[in-house]
Formats: structure tokens, sequence, C-alpha cells
């Protein structure tokens, strides 16, 4: 008997439809991933900011962005003395942008855009804040949650870091975001 050996219609079909299942499930993590990668620069950006902008106020007694008081994106696409002050100094040799600024217009405020907000003249007497205006993972939020005890600046705690409520120019103090405010002195 001459019986020739092969796969049925239907074992191909199961196998093509287990690669498939396999292959949307690392497309998810995959995903997933970058979401987090992106957030952990995004934290990574205002910690830098935050060194950066210590360092020239040490160097000139004052905080960069001193003019930029309707609040700004912070993004080589969109004007901004902060920027200006920054790149001029030599403190920064390009502007640090969010991973998705290029997605997004300068006067795009939403809580749905991606961008790093400053305002010399938004958080309380004398408060300047820097922003994420936005974060993609549940992570990120939890993470910046626990590790610096985000508040409210009427609670005050005497650290920088706060969580801004109420409204502001460069989207600061609503949505999701998260500010890093400094004391103006």
């Amino acid at each position: 008997m001459n019986q020739e050996q092969g796969f049925t219609l239907i074992e191909l079909l199961l196998v093509i439809s287990i690669i498939g299942l396999l292959s949307s499930i690392v497309f998810i993590s995959f995903e997933g991933g970058q979401k987090k990668a992106r957030d952990v620069q995004r934290i990574q950006d205002i910690n830098t900011f935050y060194n950066i902008m210590e360092q020239y106020k040490i160097a000139y007694g004052v905080y960069p962005g001193e003019e930029d008081t309707g609040g700004v994106h912070i993004s080589s696409q969109c004007p901004s003395d902060i920027k200006d002050d920054l790149v001029s100094s030599g403190f920064l040799s390009v502007i640090i942008e969010d991973p998705f600024d290029s997605e997004t217009s300068c006067s795009d405020n939403s809580d749905n855009a991606f961008f790093y907000g400053w305002d010399s003249a938004h958080c309380c007497e004398g408060q300047w804040c820097i922003s994420i205006n936005r974060l993609e993972t549940q992570w990120a939020k939890d993470m910046l949650e626990e590790r610096f005890g985000l508040k409210n600046l009427a609670g005050g705690s005497g650290d920088p870091l706060h969580y801004v409520t109420g409204g502001g120019n460069a989207n600061i103090g609503t949505g999701d975001d998260f500010n890093f405010c400094f004391i103006k002195n």
C-alpha cells in the first residue's frame, strides 16, 4: 500500500491558529514594554530637568524660563524662554522632549497630548512648575506616587515634588499630569 504522508487541512489550520495566537500575545507584551520604557524616559527627563534647573540657579541666581508666565511646552518646535535660557547658556545642547513630542502641536494643552510643560507663574505664589503632561502606564503613576508621596500644594510637604490640582497654563495641574514645582526665591 502506497500511502502518502502529509498534513490534513485541519491540522494546518490548527497550527496556523496557534502561531497567530502566540504572535498576538508576544505583540501585546512588546507594546506594554514600549509604553513602560517611554514612561521611564519621561521620569528620567524630569529628573534631568530638575538637576539642570538647580545648576542654572546656582550659576545665575534665578531659575531659567522666568518670562514663560503663560505656560509653555518644552520642545524644540515651540518658542519658550526656558528653552532659550538652557540652550544658550550651554546647560543643554538640545532641549529634552517627550518621546511623542513631534506628534503634539505647541497649542495642544489637552489631557491626551504628550509634552513637557513649564510655567513660571502658575502654582501658588512663588512656585514654578515643570510637568509631564501625560504618562502611559499605571505603573509609572503608582511608582511616582509611592516614591514621592505626591501631595497637593495646599497640603504642603516640604518636598519640591507635588501633585498639583486645579487648572493651569501648559495644562499644569490638570488631568493625570505629574508636576515638579520649584520654590522661587
